[in-house]
């Protein structure tokens, strides 16, 4: 029987592109375990700890006679054995744990975000209209030269192109 792991903090949660990552390593792994009609038995969280000690990163196939769906599965691998969800595809999940002694995998790093930073926005061509909200409850209207003479305005838009 495999031995208990440590209770441990509980893990950061993989960012998209470390998920990216791992599913670009488990592309070319074949399954590793499979998982019988019965679930996520006691004897295959032991299968699948063992699995994820000696690889990191593993495919757990989920046979089509299982009671339980792979959705159902999944969480319960997941829970059962410290590991994170990389990949659901088809009747296949992708589990990662990373090694407490030598770990061969080193997942990207997070980028902090800036406090209060944000990008200014991108325009495509120089000046963009402004909106004007009217507090009329209908959609913003463009902003422009603050007559109602819509008519003119085209017109002096039109004579500036000549």
């Amino acid at each position: 029987m495999a031995k208990k792991r440590k209770a441990s903090a509980p893990l950061a949660p993989l960012t998209g592109k470390q998920k990216s990552f791992l599913r670009s390593l488990a592309h070319k792994l074949k399954p590793v375990v499979q998982v019988g009609h019965q679930g996520a038995t006691e004897g295959v969280l032991a299968a699948v700890e063992v699995a994820l000690e000696r690889h990191e990163l593993i495919k757990v196939k989920v046979s089509g006679e299982s009671e339980a769906d792979v959705i159902e599965v999944a969480p319960a691998l997941e829970k059962g054995t410290s590991s994170q969800v990389a990949q659901i595809i088809g009747h296949t999940v992708v589990l990662y744990r990373r090694r407490e002694k030598d770990p061969k995998i080193v997942l990207p790093r997070v980028k902090p975000a800036k406090a209060g930073a944000s990008k200014p926005p991108r325009h495509v061509s120089g000046e963009v209209a402004a909106l004007v909200d009217d507090g009329d409850g209908e959609a913003a209207d463009f902003a422009d030269d603050d007559d109602d003479d819509d008519d003119a305005d085209f017109a002096d838009d039109a004579d500036e192109l000549e």
